[in-house]
């Protein structure tokens, strides 16, 4: 056979495949009403997300409808593609609510391929839940190109969302109030992950018991070839931290830059407000590092602001500027970011968004990827991009999840 009749013959089974595919993309429902006997219609859902997300192949959808489900492991096992995607997403204009109940070990958000968690899973998506009283909320084995987006996540045991792998997406999202379970360990945070390309944008992270988020790149995340399917899996470049809001964290600062893979990070446009509270004032509340070893981060057009409760400081001292990093246009305590009720000491219920005139008001730079805020406005609305995850639109409401547009179907 010639080489173009075999390109062409290779072609033809990988256009087959993908039609084999669509043609077998499905649709289904979960409802607190439903049966896991039932085949997923609309009209008679599954019962149980656990269910759902051990049935579905490469294309399906699966909306969830309002209500409590009280789950054990929910596990993703298999990997979509970037034409066929796997969904799980709430249903329009419902907030479902995913309760794991006592925290136990094996209560999670569980991505990890089905042959086990050295292998990559990957193009899923989940949004639109209310994940409470896990182990670990979200936890990641070796994924890739996975979209976290409009989950309110609090309450777990240990981490809100943890893990390793690339090209991960986790986009407005509230994070909040996670490692405070009992006879935990210290070191739980909002976010705590290593692997190259992760996007963390638009988000509301606040009250975690250490950091806001980790970025892990010490010894312990080197690439093994027994872990990870490559190294782009365990080593910590290329990440982008914009547009988020991380306030009120314990023991640590809003973010943390730790050891030497996390070059060329850019972490920008972000307000960091009242973190470090148990801290001395002399600690970092703003981008701590730790071993700091890697280059090229880019720290920019940040708002930094806390009253001397706790650390004060923006940037920590184990990195040196010119060497490890650069920075440009931060605003370190020397106003207010604009918040409708966010005051030194964390209230019963924040509330992030800006008022008119807010400090945080076209103080950020233009960044494509953080261009739906977390309220669901798109920016700009005035000269430039706002700091922080709200962009002001004229409205002071607060948003437990912002409402979805038409972005989302990408």
């Amino acid at each position: 056979m010639s080489r173009l009749n075999q390109i062409m013959g290779t072609c033809m089974l990988a256009g087959t495949f993908l039609l084999t595919i669509s043609a077998h993309a499905g649709t289904y429902y979960v409802a607190t009403t439903g049966s896991n006997g039932n085949p997923g219609t609309s009209t008679k859902p599954w019962r149980t997300i656990a269910y759902a997300a051990g049935q579905m192949n490469a294309g399906d959808t699966t909306y969830v409808r309002g209500g409590t489900y009280h789950e054990q492991l929910i596990q993703f096992r298999r990997s979509g593609t970037s034409s066929a995607p796997i969904k799980l997403l709430s249903a329009s204009g419902e907030f479902p609510v995913i309760d794991f109940d006592n925290k136990a070990s094996n209560k999670m958000i569980l991505f990890q391929n089905s042959s086990g968690y050295k292998y990559g899973i990957g193009w899923i998506t989940m949004e639109g839940f209310e994940i409470r009283n896990a182990w670990n909320g979200i936890k990641i084995y070796n994924g890739y190109d996975l979209s976290i987006r409009r989950n309110w996540i609090h309450d777990s045991r240990g981490t809100g969302i943890f893990g390793n792998g690339t090209r991960i997406l986790i986009d407005r999202n509230r994070i909040n109030h996670n490692a405070y379970g009992s006879s935990f360990p210290p070191g739980g945070h909002g976010i705590y992950a290593n692997g190259t390309g992760f996007k963390i944008t638009n988000n509301i992270i606040y009250d975690n018991l250490t950091y806001g988020i980790q970025q892990n790149g010490s010894a312990s995340s080197l690439y093994k070839s027994t872990y990870h399917p490559s190294p782009e899996f365990a080593l910590s470049a290329n990440w982008l931290v914009a547009n988020n809001t991380i306030a009120y964290n314990k023991n640590g600062s809003g973010m943390v830059v730790w050891g030497s893979t996390c070059n060329k990070a850019l972490i920008q446009n972000n307000v960091f407000y009242e973190n470090s509270i148990n801290s001395p004032s002399t600690s970092s509340q703003g981008v701590n590092f730790i071993s700091t070893t890697c280059t090229g981060i880019a720290i920019r057009n940040n708002l930094a602001y806390a009253t001397g409760s706790g650390g004060t400081k923006f940037l920590g001292t184990a990195a040196k500027e010119g060497t490890h990093y650069t920075q440009s246009s931060n605003i370190v305590n020397t106003t207010l970011p604009g918040f409708v009720n966010a005051p030194a000491t964390l209230p019963s219920s924040p509330n992030f968004a800006l008022v008119s005139g807010a400090k945080a008001i076209d103080k950020g730079l233009v960044l494509s990827a953080a261009k739906i805020a977390y309220n669901g406005t798109t920016r700009p609305k005035g000269i430039t991009y706002d700091a922080g995850a709200y962009e002001y639109n004229g409205s002071t409401s607060q948003l437990l999840i912002a409402a979805p547009t038409s972005a989302l179907a990408n």
